[in-house]
């Protein structure tokens, strides 16, 4: 008989399972993946050389800071001061955590888009545009005739950029860092494809200007009596599904795709030139996007932390949140569990300001993300990882006579003795065995072992674990202990 262990570190796809979705079910093939994060993510550790390469650290908690009472649809960070809009009202969030209501927008639903100026900050919300004045606090609509609304804006080079809804046109401020006044002659066709503007951004000193099925970069260009001219080298023929998903990524763009042969890739800009599309989605998304007909209303938020870049793409219809690691390259799921059902994460909207992470949610609540915080606001912070399968190369059968799961313990917050639940497969996924618990110890207590016995037999074996308790259940590694018994 043969003993060996296997220590599994290995990257995030999604798996069949307990909280499974029928749609994704029946899309994807099961017992050819496995592997699923839910609420974890892939931490490399440093110095390299350590027991482990990459941790799954579990994500931060929600720790409550104000409720505004309306839907959070937007903040801004200018340095110094925050703003958020909540429902129809555009407020400054103070350091303390109170707000001061500056001003009232005609919609009260739906993103916000901000940028900022010298002098300025400008919101737009579809049809309607709106400046603030940062020394004098005045806030007001913007009434010339020749502003058309935008669902974006951007600031170049001191002009604010917009793009006239349903057209090929984008047009700009008439002058310097004043986003009230505007000429019916500064507009600018994007006509490389027939295909309308969905959204824009600014990224390096140009203007991307994402069409449904295809993307132009254009540049300033004072010089010259056009103020702003196309890249020609820089013509992208994949377009954009959703325009708020369209965002600045590790000094590039990501954004979902779409073009006339389908929808639902999610792409980042790279490549030699910086303008190539490389899929960065994986079949799994793929598959779950796939089952969401009109995609329009996806958006995307990016946050920095401790020196990890994620884009969290959320869309109206998925289950979960997924979430992409520019350092690790890896996606991984943001869910909340509700009634034994998965739900996407609450965030609508995300800003870094007075040094601190901050979420708001479609309740009006506004949120800081914490990782000293194991609950989201007080509701259990549900957590779970499906192994890799562990099926050797001939399907044989293996004799499993231990797990052990090493996992950070002894920090809890209000969990007495928290618990780690295991459950397995034998047949890839299909069904799944009785969820068996594990204490990971009580406060202080760091040498606790995470230990299953006897576990049986499988070809094709597949493990799970979970965790709710209010407690830091980051996992470190697993070790199997089985032997190879008859074919």
């Amino acid at each position: 008989m043969t003993i060996f262990a296997v220590t599994i570190f290995v990257g995030a796809i999604v798996d069949a399972g307990v909280t499974e979705s029928r749609i994704l079910s029946n899309r994807r093939t099961k017992r050819a993946t496995s592997e699923r994060h839910i609420n974890y993510m892939l931490k490399p550790t440093e110095p390299s050389g350590e027991k482990a390469g990459v941790i799954r650290e579990q994500v931060p908690g929600l720790l409550p800071q104000v409720a505004t009472g309306a839907e959070i649809r937007g903040f801004w960070w200018t340095g110094k001061r925050c703003f958020v809009v909540a429902g129809a009202k555009f407020y400054e969030l103070l350091a303390n955590m109170s707000t001061v209501e500056l001003g009232t927008l005609v919609t009260s639903t739906g993103p916000v888009d901000m940028d900022q100026g010298v002098f300025s900050l400008v919101l737009v919300d579809g049809p309607n545009g709106y400046v603030f004045a940062l020394a004098t606090n005045a806030f007001a609509r913007i009434a010339d005739p020749d502003f058309y609304g935008s669902h974006r804006v951007s600031f170049l080079d001191g002009k604010f950029q917009f793009v006239r809804p349903d057209t090929q046109q984008f047009y700009w401020s008439a002058s310097i860092d004043n986003a009230t006044r505007y000429d019916a002659l500064d507009f600018a066709s994007a006509e490389s494809s027939s295909d309308d503007i969905v959204g824009h951004l600014v990224d390096h000193r140009e203007l991307w200007l994402a069409g449904e099925t295809s993307i132009e970069v254009w540049q300033p260009n004072p010089a010259a009596d056009q103020v702003y001219s196309r890249n020609s080298g820089a013509s992208i023929e994949v377009g954009c599904a959703a325009r708020h998903s369209l965002q600045q990524v590790d000094n590039s763009v990501v954004w979902i795709g779409y073009d006339r042969k389908g929808q639902g890739i999610v792409w980042i800009a790279g490549g030699a030139n910086g303008y190539t599309p490389t899929r960065i989605s994986t079949q799994d998304i793929e598959d779950a996007l796939a089952n969401i007909k009109d995609l329009s209303g996806a958006f995307a938020m990016v946050h920095q932390d401790a020196g990890q870049t994620f884009y969290e793409l959320q869309v109206p219809g998925a289950e979960t949140t997924w979430v992409w690691d520019a350092s690790t390259k890896k996606w991984h799921e943001r869910a909340e569990l509700v009634n034994g059902v998965l739900n996407r994460w609450r965030a609508n909207a995300h800003i870094f300001a007075f040094g601190m992470h901050l979420v708001g949610d479609a309740l009006g609540l506004i949120y800081e993300l914490d990782p000293y915080e194991y609950t989201n606001a007080g509701d259990p912070l549900y957590r779970e990882w499906t192994a890799p399968q562990s099926a050797t190369p001939d399907r044989g059968r293996v004799t499993y006579e231990s797990v052990r799961l090493d996992v950070t313990v002894g920090e809890t917050g209000s969990a007495v003795n928290p618990m780690m639940e295991m459950c397995y497969s034998n047949n890839g996924g299909f069904t799944w065995s009785n969820w068996v618990a594990r204490s990971t110890g009580l406060i202080g207590q760091y040498g606790k072992a995470v230990v299953w016995d006897r576990l049986g037999q499988g070809r094709d074996r597949v493990f799970k674990y979970r965790c709710s308790d209010d407690a830091k259940v980051s996992i470190l590694g697993v070790s199997i202990k089985s032997s190879k018994g008859r074919p």
